[in-house]
Parts: C-alpha cells; structure tokens; sequence
C-alpha cells in the first residue's frame, strides 16, 4: 500500500532542501531516472553521485557544486520509504521544488 502523506510529507523536506542548496533541478530529476534504471537501489545511487561529483562532466564548474549538493541531501536522507515510494517522494520533491522556482529549470 502506498503511504501519500509520507511520501508527500518527505517531498516537502526534500523540496525545500533542494531549493536552500541551489540544486539545478534538472540534474535533481536525473537523479530519479537513475534510481529507477537500477531497480531503486540507494546504494548504486549514493556511488553515482560520489562519482558526479568528484568527476562531473566539462560542463562546468557549477555542475560540481549540483552534485556535491544532490550528494548531501540523498545521503543525508533519513526515511523508512523504500524502493518505487523512495522514488516517488524524490520525484514530488523535484515536481515541488520547480513549481516552487516558477516552472521548468
């Protein structure tokens, strides 16, 4: 059974975190999409952004800064949700944070 008000609840936190830290949103969705390619596993998610942002594309030097803040706020993550709930309340929290912003980033 699907708990909204948890994962509606954990969003919320989740949005403002990205929001105070400057998160680019889109790299906060890539998140999401990474999570569910490799079937909800926080750790393979967790890897992935040591590895962004200890090596982020050549984008640029914001990029680093996405990923180090991303990093902190999955890692620092304390929920009892799990798997397609975890990535819901991640997703929410994204769809939350741009409503938020004025829209699309």
């Amino acid at each position: 059974m699907i708990d909204w008000d948890t994962i509606l609840d954990e969003a919320e936190t989740l949005a403002e975190q990205l929001a105070s830290r400057n998160v680019d949103l889109s790299e906060a969705e890539g998140v999401l999409k990474y999570l569910v390619y490799k079937r909800y596993d926080s750790s393979a998610v967790s890897k992935y952004l040591s590895y962004m942002s200890e090596s982020p594309p050549p984008r640029s030097h914001r990029s680093l800064m996405h990923f180090r803040n991303l990093k902190h706020i999955w890692d620092g993550w304390e929920t009892n949700l799990r798997d397609r709930n975890k990535a819901r309340a991640w997703g929410w929290a994204v769809r939350v944070a741009r409503s938020r912003k004025g829209g699309r980033e």
